[in-house]
């Protein structure tokens, strides 16, 4: 037992969240409030309560009846609700103003820019004629987004009017797939960005943000923006540095404390640039490629300074760690994912994991967005080796069942 306990609002699937919900197991005693009893989550938790996360109410009695000295939670949906329990029942917490601010993407760009921090041209638009008017305003290339979606579900590129109106329709209707649409009415345009992007994932502490996990991102599928996979850590550089500057600063703009973030941006001609904050764990097992390169658990940290605890800081060794997404080449009706040879005998590969049910059937963007089939993390004791044995795998990975 632990001398701290910790309520987490909502679990999320298994096969992208239970590494971290071991990892805050052992930083604290779990009480999971969740709307149905849990399964997979048993070994990693105390107690729990099922309750609608939707019902602020039934939260805040829940968290009041548990008494922790921390919340939290790794869901993007429940990031907003989180901070207004932690608010209502006097947990510290960063407030419910900064986390609204970070989930609408236009308001963080208007904040950034007042604050001149990251330039983009942006605008908010709700009709097409809207979006072609502002798009004279911007110039092309430019981005649609749906302005309170993650996943980069939605997210198009359009190079001229007519893929603009194209664009505009995809990110005014994009959902999730378990149907969840923006809570915020408008599509975000905003400027191209050219150049490479990355993410940082930090804990924050007492007002100040350290960076614990760079990431180099895997883009595909354009003019969309699904990412087929990381590699922690990005190569080191001056403009990565530039960058993470940057990234706390905003931090400190924004008032973000006792959380984790999730920032991606972009390194583009004119410096640096922020492409949103997401106040809650990276996904696509970012943190625990941080934790198999450098032994530093975000994870971990993100329990700690929940319940008030100093986190952890500094690497404990230099390794490289990279995730592939398996997706098909086009829309398909699975029937399972394997590699060509026994997995043994692939050199550095920790796991391959799948998770969709024989039969499924996948389509990729703009009919499906995030249509992945599982996932393969590789490791090497540097990028050389790394980058190596995840083309070794990527190379040999077969999609089995029916081209629809």
């Amino acid at each position: 037992m632990s001398e701290k306990r910790l309520v987490v609002i909502g679990s999320g699937g298994q096969a992208f969240r239970e590494y971290a919900l071991e990892a805050m197991a052992g930083e604290a005693d779990l009480v999971l409030l969740e709307n149905r009893e849990p399964t997979w989550q048993k070994p990693h938790i105390t107690d729990f309560r099922v309750v609608d996360p939707a019902d602020v109410a039934a939260l805040v009695e829940a968290v009041r009846e548990v008494a922790p000295d921390g919340l939290l939670t790794y869901d993007e949906s429940l990031v907003g609700t989180v901070a207004l329990v932690a608010a209502e029942v006097g947990i510290a917490h960063t407030s419910p103003e900064a986390i609204r601010l970070c989930k609408d993407k236009s308001a963080l760009r208007g904040h950034l820019a007042e604050a001149g921090l990251s330039p983009v041209r942006f605008a908010v638009a709700h009709t097409g004629q809207e979006a072609v008017d502002a798009a004279g305003r911007i110039g092309f290339p430019l981005v649609c987004k749906p302005l309170a979606l993650g996943g980069s579900i939605g997210v198009v590129r359009a190079d001229d009017e007519a893929g603009l109106r194209e664009a505009f329709a995809i990110a005014a209707t994009a959902k999730a797939g378990d149907g969840t649409a923006s809570k915020l009415a408008g599509v975000l345009l905003e400027e191209y960005l050219e150049g490479p992007e990355f993410s940082v994932d930090c804990v924050v502490w007492d007002g100040v943000a350290h960076p614990l996990v760079v990431a180099e991102k895997v883009l595909g599928f354009p003019p969309y923006f699904e990412e087929l996979g990381h590699v922690v850590p990005a190569e080191p550089s001056p403009a990565i540095d530039e960058a993470v500057r940057l990234v706390r600063e905003a931090h400190r703009a924004v008032g973000l404390d006792r959380l984790v973030t999730h920032t991606e941006f972009r390194l583009t001609p004119d410096g640096p640039r922020i492409i949103e904050i997401n106040v809650r764990l990276g996904g696509d097992l970012i943190p625990l490629l941080g934790k198999l390169a450098s032994g530093v658990d975000l994870a971990a940290s993100a329990a700690r300074v929940a319940v008030g605890l100093a986190p952890e800081t500094g690497p404990l060794r230099s390794e490289v760690a990279a995730i592939v997404m398996v997706y098909p080449d086009r829309a398909y009706r699975v029937e399972g994912v394997r590699l060509r040879r026994d997995e043994a005998e692939y050199p550095g590969l920790e796991r391959l994991t799948t998770f969709l049910p024989p039969g499924t059937e996948v389509r990729l963007p703009p009919e499906g967005f995030l249509s992945r089939l599982g996932f393969a993390i590789v490791t090497g004791a540097d990028r050389r080796e790394c980058l190596e044995r995840r083309d070794a795998v990527a190379a040999d990975l077969v999609v089995d069942g029916t081209p629809l």
